[in-house]
C-alpha cells in the first residue's frame, strides 16, 4: 500500500477573522505541521508585525512547505491569503515541489466581529486593512473559488454557534477522501 501523499491546508481570511485560533484547533486534528507567516516574520526580522519584502519571505515559505513535504507531513499554512494570485503562486509552486492537494479553509467571519476581535488582541491590525481584505474576499476576482485548485474548499464562520460541527464534518471528509 503507498504511503498517502502529504496534504495542504489554506487558511484565508482577514486580519481578526480566527485563523490562528483555527490553527490551534485543526493543526492536530488534521494532523499538521503548521507554517505561520507571523512566526517567519518573527524569525526574519525579530517581530511578526515587520511587513519586510514580500520578496525576502516568500522564498522562506515555500522552502518550510517543500521542507515538510520531503519529511512526508501535512502543512496548514496561516496567513491571509487574500488575493488570488498570492494562493496561486503558493499552491502552483508547492505542486512543482511534489504534488499537494490543497484544502482551502475560507473564514468567513463577518467585518463587525473581525473588528472586535482585532482590537481585542495584542498585535491589532490597522481597520483599513482589515476593510480592505475583507471586501476583496467578498467579491471576484479575489474570492476563494473551487476551481483555483483546491481538493475541497470548506467555508468556516469562526464566530458562528456551529463551529466544532462544522469542523467535525470537514475533518470527517478529509480523512474519507485520503488515499
Amino acid at each position: 500500500m503507498p504511503e498517502p501523499r502529504p496534504q495542504g491546508h489554506l487558511l484565508i481570511g482577514p486580519p481578526g477573522s480566527g485563523k490562528s485560533t483555527l490553527t490551534a484547533i485543526l493543526a492536530p486534528l488534521l494532523p499538521a505541521r503548521v507554517i505561520s507567516n507571523d512566526a517567519l516574520r518573527e524569525q526574519l526580522w525579530g517581530d511578526p508585525k515587520v511587513q519586510g519584502p514580500w520578496s525576502e519571505l516568500e522564498p522562506h515559505l515555500h522552502g518550510a512547505i517543500d521542507s515538510a513535504v520531503a519529511h512526508g507531513d501535512n502543512v496548514l499554512v496561516d496567513a491571509t491569503h487574500a488575493q488570488l494570485n498570492w494562493r496561486q503562486r503558493l499552491m502552483h509552486r508547492s505542486q512543482g515541489a511534489g504534488h499537494i492537494q490543497w484544502t482551502g479553509w475560507w473564514l468567513q467571519t463577518p467585518l463587525d466581529q473581525c473588528l472586535v476581535w482585532n482590537r481585542s488582541r495584542q498585535r491589532s491590525v490597522p481597520e483599513s486593512v482589515i476593510h480592505a481584505m475583507h471586501c476583496r474576499l467578498s467579491s471576484p476576482p479575489d474570492r476563494p473559488e473551487l476551481s483555483e485548485g483546491f481538493t475541497s474548499l470548506i467555508r468556516l464562520n469562526p464566530a458562528g454557534s456551529h463551529l466544532n460541527e462544522e469542523i467535525s464534518r470537514a475533518i470527517q471528509a478529509i480523512h474519507h477522501r485520503s488515499p
